[in-house]
């Protein structure tokens, strides 16, 4: 290896290393996992608004279940609380529940205002730009790991073309 060539390698490696950082954080400041998926299933838009309170939060995504099969979601767990629960929301009660059900060939929508995930508890202060580890469990299925971006306070998702 000639003089040249050895001390340029150090700024080959510093280059490598700063481009994979770089679409690293990329990647993370987007708010976008790809979606997660088990069997005929996939979770997609998966995120969690920033608490106004650190007592509670809530996360909301969507399962679309791509089989012939209905799919039963039997409870959600997160890296952040021992404590989540599925919530449905109807006018101004909030009702635990114990399970929802994707239809087969259909979709499942946790959004503001109708079903949620009641995180109690944070074991951490939840900020705009951290992830929260969803982990969905589905009876006779097995379970998705999803990560769910902590987005601004009051976020919503923009609308989707049906």
């Amino acid at each position: 290896m000639t003089p040249l060539t050895r001390s340029r390698t150090p700024l080959i490696l510093a280059g490598i290393v700063v481009a994979a950082v770089a679409t690293a954080i990329a990647w993370v400041s987007t708010g976008q996992a790809g979606p997660a998926r088990i069997s005929d299933l996939r979770v997609t838009g998966a995120y969690v608004p920033q608490p106004a309170s650190p007592d509670v939060a809530a996360a909301y995504f969507t399962v679309t279940n791509s089989g012939d099969v209905p799919a039963v979601l039997t409870g959600v767990h997160t890296d952040v609380s021992d404590m989540s629960m599925m919530h449905e929301n109807t006018g101004t009660t909030m009702t635990m529940v114990d399970a929802v059900t994707v239809p087969a060939h259909g979709t499942f929508t946790f959004s503001p205002g109708r079903y949620h995930i009641m995180i109690e508890s944070p074991a951490r202060a939840l900020k705009q730009g951290d992830h929260v580890a969803l982990t969905l469990s589905f009876a006779k299925l097995g379970q998705i790991a999803v990560t769910a971006p902590v987005m601004p306070v009051g976020y919503r998702p923009p609308a989707r073309n049906p």
